[in-house]
């Protein structure tokens, strides 16, 4: 036990698996040197970036208010057209399920047991003496 811990000691572990094996000095300073190289250049575009960004929102915010009226009446028909769209497509979903109960009510498939089942065969029964 004691030899153990003064093996581990002695450099840098690294555990694979069960087995330990020691990194050597150079492996670790070529590792340490590309971890600086590509996290050093990261920071930098992100730093570049960032001033990017607040360079054009500088540049951009006087065109904003100029332009505000026009973009919140854009905002208006944009949300408008929205509620538009969901309203025809509830509508849809909801007459689409209409006429699916009608088919399989009229097809003697009945979901809902309520009295105006027979009616629909009645109405089914009238449909075929006529045709």
């Amino acid at each position: 036990m004691e030899g153990r811990h003064q093996q581990q000691g002695q450099g840098i572990g690294l555990v694979q698996g069960r087995h330990q094996q020691q990194a050597s000095g150079t492996v670790v300073v070529v590792a340490s040197v590309t971890g600086l190289a590509i996290g050093g250049s990261l920071l930098g575009l992100m730093g570049f970036s960032f001033l990017a960004s607040l360079t054009l929102l500088l540049f951009s915010s006087p065109l904003l208010l100029i332009f505000s009226p026009l973009l919140l009446f854009a905002a208006f028909v944009f949300v408008g057209s929205l509620v538009g769209f969901a309203a025809a497509a509830t509508m849809a979903l909801i007459g689409m399920s209409a006429l699916g109960w009608i088919y399989q009510e009229v097809g003697g498939q009945r979901l809902l047991g309520f009295a105006g089942v027979d009616r629909a065969s009645r109405v089914k029964e009238q449909g075929r003496l006529t045709i």
